[in-house]
């Protein structure tokens, strides 16, 4: 269950009226990926293989609604079109919109979703305990040629990217991601050099209700703009394992771009607080008696650790934007 009552809403986050309601039977049409690749196959080091929660990296197109559901999340995410934002790697997203809306609440909530994703990571998932990370919404830059997201690996460890306008009918708008580490994208950058065609994948998207899915702290990744007129909308939803041994990899520094001062605060401080409280139950509050000193202490000391990080990040504040650029 999530851990949040999404009645109690931040200041100016109304609620959409005379929405459908999301029914998993007719709006989800779940068929898994050709492909999954994994971490290595981009290069990365035992040390981070080691490291990470998986060992999957990102997988090829797959598709997660039927027409019907494809058809309504597209009417739902123009409905909040009007509360666009920017900050300085998007020109145009929505990002809170499962406040305002019960049907991209429910879908980026979903029980069967996260299933299957989590049977693709070949690890348990649940969705992001930030409400914000969920059902992030990118809209097409009103200047033509514009990139939608410069190349950058996402502060969230899991996501799926969504296309909920239908790809074929726009000239430009690939999703990529690079085949490489994000070490070397940063050495690439650093060096002026421009990525090399060969190793950028742009996967083939049928239409609206398709994705792909990918470890986003270690998949670089951008959104390329429209080369002609058109409507490219994609939807990103966050995920973390559902095991809270696992570090977090939230980031108040970035999250303080794209989201609201009176917002971000809270939600990165009770994210933060439910990471703990689930290693607790965990390790602590669930457990049989014992005499257990030693370890009973470490575990207090690593729930200590996960507050003390998050309150330095929330006195440090906001932080340079990381990207890659274009």
């Amino acid at each position: 269950m999530y851990p949040f009552d999404f009645q109690h809403r931040p200041a100016g986050f109304e609620p959409l009226e005379n929405e459908p309601i999301f029914d998993p039977a007719r709006h989800l049409q779940l068929e898994r990926p050709q492909t999954v690749y994994g971490l290595d196959e981009l290069g990365y080091s035992e040390d981070v293989l080691r490291d990470a929660p998986a060992s999957f990296a990102a997988t090829s197109v797959f598709r997660i609604l039927s027409d019907e559901g494809a058809a309504l999340l597209y009417d739902t995410v123009k409905r909040l079109e009007d509360f666009c934002t920017s900050n300085p790697r998007i020109a145009r997203n929505v990002r809170g919109g499962v406040y305002r809306s019960k049907f991209l609440r429910d879908l980026c909530l979903s029980q069967e979703v996260t299933k299957f994703l989590s049977d693709i990571v070949g690890l348990q998932l649940m969705p992001h305990t930030i409400p914000h990370q969920l059902g992030h919404l990118n809209y097409n830059p009103k200047t033509l040629g514009e990139n939608v997201d410069k190349w950058h690996v996402d502060t969230l460890r899991f996501d799926y990217v969504m296309f909920v306008t239908d790809p074929k009918r726009n000239q430009g708008g690939q999703f990529q991601y690079f085949k490489g580490t994000k070490e070397e994208m940063a050495a690439l950058k650093a060096e002026g050099q421009a990525v090399p065609p060969e190793r950028i994948i742009s996967p083939d998207m049928p239409g609206p209700g398709y994705a792909i899915l990918q470890q986003g702290n270690l998949v670089v990744h951008q959104a390329k703009g429209l080369t002609a007129p058109g409507e490219r909308i994609t939807m990103v939803n966050g995920y973390i394992p559902f095991d809270p041994d696992y570090p977090d990899y939230a980031r108040y520094d970035q999250l303080c771009h794209a989201d609201p001062a009176h917002v971000v605060t809270t939600e990165y401080s009770r994210h933060a607080a439910v990471q703990t409280k689930r290693f607790l139950e965990k390790h602590l509050i669930d457990q049989p008696f014992s005499d257990a000193q030693s370890q009973s202490a470490e575990h207090l000391e690593h729930a200590a650790e996960i507050l003390r990080v998050a309150a330095e990040q929330i006195r440090a504040g906001k932080g340079q934007m990381e990207h890659f650029g274009d």
